[in-house]
């Protein structure tokens, strides 16, 4: 859920910054500064959901299935089968 809202915030942000040329040409410094402000607020909610990523994946580790999982318990060596013995008397 958090990767989505860091996305989501991410996009706004830098949707905010290249209107921001436009807002100081056209509307003035006042506007310009307004949205300047309302960018940087949304890169700080970008890092806050990152943070608070980060921090679930600590807490709840998933296996991927794409990478192969280690066994944590080492194979029994195989015993060989006595009874099947090629010696000819």
């Amino acid at each position: 859920m958090y990767k989505i809202l860091r996305i989501i915030c991410c996009v706004i942000s830098a949707a905010i910054l290249a209107a921001c040329v436009f807002l100081f040409v056209y509307l003035g410094t006042f506007w310009g500064l307004i949205s300047l402000l309302c960018a940087a607020i949304f890169f700080a909610l970008t890092l806050l959901f990152k943070g608070l990523q980060e921090d679930y994946d600590k807490k709840h580790p998933y296996n991927d299935p794409v990478e192969p999982v280690q066994p944590t318990e080492p194979a029994t060596p195989e015993v060989p089968d006595e009874s099947t013995d090629d010696k000819t008397e």
